[in-house]
């Protein structure tokens, strides 16, 4: 008996139906989402450079 995983199986249906809808073109699918992209001029997500922290140099 296998385990079923519901939300891979989840993940595997998107895959097929983008598959699908895109005939299986992912430079469609890719421009698609840029288009979609640039209709949301708002900003999502706010993500500060993370600080680099000075190493210890060991001799």
């Amino acid at each position: 008996m296998a385990f079923e995983d519901h939300i891979v199986n989840e993940v595997r249906k998107s895959r097929e139906l983008i598959l699908d809808q895109f005939k299986g073109d992912l430079d469609k699918f890719f421009k698609f989402i840029r288009e979609e992209e640039s209709k949301n001029h708002e900003k999502l997500a706010s993500i500060s450079p993370a600080k680099s922290t000075p190493q210890k140099v060991v001799e």
